[in-house]
């Protein structure tokens, strides 16, 4: 018996509901793939547009010259544990005594044999020396991670002053439409009018030197990065300027200024030429015990008789004038310098440290105090101003008083910001590590 409850219109209207939810899931699942797919696409065009500092190193490790060209002296300098892992190659001869009755040696075997470890400290040395070169291209590398971070934070400091004689340059051509305006109506004097005109003059002048002074830092940053000058430039990420944190208050911080000398690699270089010269003196001892070359073959005694047997003979210098007693010299006497070279070494990161430290901890209090309100001030107290001289309640010797207060405060700030990153970047350099991981996210 057929269910009553379960008609045709019923199964008709369930047949839509599931079709309507199958075209509705559809839908949703299109929507989500969608503004998926365009968010990757706007980050996308976003970062095509900005570089991060983080960026900007990657970019300068993989294309900058200088660092091409210190890695390319890696292969040269693996290249000396070859020469090192040398043996002597034997000789082949022959000889005949030209005298009657001589001998005839018709072949001659014969090699040098080193004695002793010449070799094993030979093979030292070079790898030492490959190992001082390797650190040696890791300074280079450090060298210009620095660079790049005060480049970029000379660039984005110099694409915000631009910023600010654009906003400067406009603030004078409103306020020269002001006063033209005043003049026509008899409210403000010619000689008010002129000093408009030359104010506004001045800032159109320091625009022109600002771009100047944008173009080279451009082409100098490119240049880091081993870009063309004339290449299209990624705008640097302003935010990573600022200050997340007071770095000179930092507990690891300090920790890591106290372990500077432990990962500055002037002092592993230095280490590296302490081994060096121990290997050498090592060579030099090993090298005063004379090898001994062994030959030997066939030989007919003498041209009337055909009997042939073998001979053996060898040999070896006498040390007696030359017993590498230079070469000892030598490398006793630089290690006698390398400790004086420690010493100097020590003492000048410590300074460097110091000084670092402080102008950090400077430029930090100075950055903290500007975005503290005086900035957000200056600029209300700018604003108030131009206002009030459109009113015709201000004179015009009170605008520009306060414009020059409030670009002196802004361009102060601006230095300091510069002065900070630039003093992190000679932090870092100082004690040897990067500062990413204490609040400087990059």
């Amino acid at each position: 018996m057929a269910d009553k409850r379960y008609t045709p219109r019923t199964e008709t209207l369930i047949f839509r509901h599931f079709k309507g939810m199958f075209t509705f899931r559809i839908i949703f699942i299109f929507l989500i793939f969608f503004f998926a797919f365009w968010q990757n696409i706007f980050v996308q065009a976003s970062s095509e547009k900005t570089l991060t500092l983080k960026d900007a190193l990657t970019q300068a490790m993989e294309n900058n010259h200088h660092v091409k060209s210190a890695l390319a002296t890696l292969p040269v300098s693996q290249a000396k544990l070859i020469f090192a892992k040398y043996r002597p190659n034997p000789f082949i001869g022959s000889n005949a005594e030209i005298v009657k009755g001589g001998s005839f040696h018709a072949i001659e075997l014969g090699s040098e044999i080193e004695v002793g470890r010449k070799r094993y400290w030979r093979i030292k040395l070079a790898k030492e020396e490959i190992s001082k070169d390797e650190l040696e291209v890791r300074k280079t590398l450090w060298e210009i991670h620095t660079e790049v971070h005060a480049a970029y934070a000379q660039l984005s400091v110099g694409l915000q002053i631009l910023d600010l004689a654009k906003e400067r340059s406009d603030f004078y051509k409103t306020l020269l439409d002001v006063a033209e305006k005043r003049y026509d109506a008899g409210d403000i004097s010619r000689l008010d009018l002129i000093r408009t005109k030359a104010e506004y003059l001045k800032a159109q002048n320091q625009l022109s030197e600002f771009e100047g002074r944008l173009q080279k830092a451009k082409i100098e940053f490119n240049h880091i990065l081993g870009r063309d000058p004339d290449s299209e430039l990624l705008s640097p990420v302003v935010a990573e300027l600022k200050p997340k944190i007071k770095l000179h208050e930092h507990p690891e911080v300090k920790e890591i200024i106290d372990r500077a000398l432990d990962k500055r690699i002037d002092i592993a270089i230095l280490e590296k030429e302490f081994g060096i010269a121990e290997a050498k003196i090592k060579k030099a001892r090993w090298e005063r015990l004379p090898n001994l070359n062994i030959v030997g073959g066939p030989v007919r005694p003498s041209q009337g008789n055909n009997r042939w047997g073998p001979f053996i003979g060898g040999s070896f210098q006498i040390p007696v004038f030359n017993r590498k007693q230079g070469e000892i010299s030598e490398a006793k006497a630089h290690v006698g310098y390398l400790e004086k070279e420690r010493e100097r070494i020590e003492h000048d990161i410590k300074i460097e440290v110091a000084n670092a430290f402080h102008e950090l901890e400077v430029k930090e209090e100075q950055v903290h105090r500007f975005q503290s309100g005086l900035i957000d001030d200056s600029e209300n107290i700018l604003d108030m101003t131009k206002e009030g001289y459109k009113l015709g309640k201000l004179s015009l010797t009170d605008v520009l008083n306060t414009e020059q207060q409030n670009r002196y405060i802004t361009e102060s700030y601006l230095e300091s910001l510069l002065g900070y990153r630039v003093a992190v970047a000679e932090l870092e350099y100082a004690v040897g590590v990067t500062l990413y991981e204490f609040g400087e996210e990059l």
